[in-house]
């Protein structure tokens, strides 16, 4: 009987510098948006063929209600909305300029995405604070 180690799982196929870069840009666009999470999800966390990088801002349902009034919290119908449109293509173009890999960013309200989406996501653009430095 031979000893097989467990095969890695890999948390990402986005390969480095470019989800180092996707990592700072999301932190700039977490503080600008009121620190909601922006989440990895989709095909790049699974597999090696991916086409493009999704991330979603996932909003409380009063924040995305604030940001986007008149959207509807309960169906994607947000998507045909003006100011999400030109948000979203405006911000997936940017984090593809920054990071040399296509991207597809969204907003989401909570609710919706937790009962629409159960895969695994993963935070991005969250940094731990360094301890103030001791003199």
């Amino acid at each position: 009987m031979t000893d097989v180690e467990p095969k890695r799982t890999k948390t990402s196929y986005v390969g480095v510098p470019a989800i180092f870069e996707l990592s700072l840009a999301c932190n700039l666009l977490t503080r600008a948006y009121g620190n909601h999470t922006i989440y990895h999800v989709g095909s790049s966390r699974e597999r090696p063929d991916w086409r493009d990088v999704d991330l979603v801002m996932i909003m409380p349902d009063e924040a995305f209600e604030a940001e986007f009034p008149g959207a509807p919290l309960h169906s994607a119908a947000w998507e045909l909305t003006p100011k999400w449109l030109i948000l979203t293509c405006a911000l997936s173009k940017w984090l593809t300029d920054k990071a040399g890999v296509p991207v597809d960013f969204k907003f989401q309200p909570r609710t919706f995405a937790n009962e629409c989406h159960d895969k695994p996501r993963n935070p991005i653009g969250r940094f731990l604070a360094a301890p103030d430095d001791e003199d």
